[in-house]
């Protein structure tokens, strides 16, 4: 079944592939202050991402405590081990992040991802996570 959803979305992979920024990333070209903000709203989307995670683990714990340990796992890798890297590049260009804003494209999806983990079954909740597990 994976396979088919992979298939089903093969075009849109080659595009999202082919985008300027993440070509630009890749190859070194992308300008350091767009690298900038992209880092500044990924540690925002972390904080989100890993609350939400946290939030699924606690959901299951009474049912499956394997699975809210490990979903807890995972936030604890998000917030520690993905969050580390993004510090050390605020270290780097002397930026303080505390005052950060999340802009409205970092809002919305933050904001639909929290929406679905606090009010859609738990299936729903995990499967708002697979994009990113799978990529």
């Amino acid at each position: 079944m994976a396979q088919r959803f992979w298939d089903s979305a093969a075009h849109l992979i080659k595009v999202t592939e082919k985008h300027p920024f993440l070509v630009a990333m890749v190859d070194g070209t992308l300008d350091v202050e767009n690298f900038q903000y992209y880092v500044i709203q990924d540690a925002l989307y972390l904080t989100d991402f890993g609350d939400c995670l946290r939030r699924l683990g606690d959901n299951v714990s009474a049912i499956d405590n394997d699975a809210s340990t490990r979903l807890h796992q995972f936030a604890d890798g998000a917030e520690e081990a993905e969050k580390d890297l993004h510090r050390s590049f605020f270290k780097q260009w002397n930026i303080d992040d505390s005052n950060a804003v999340a802009m409205p494209n970092t809002l919305l999806y933050t904001s639909y991802m929290s929406r679905i983990v606090a009010t859609r079954c738990h299936a729903e909740g995990l499967g708002e996570f697979m994009v990113q597990y799978t990529t």
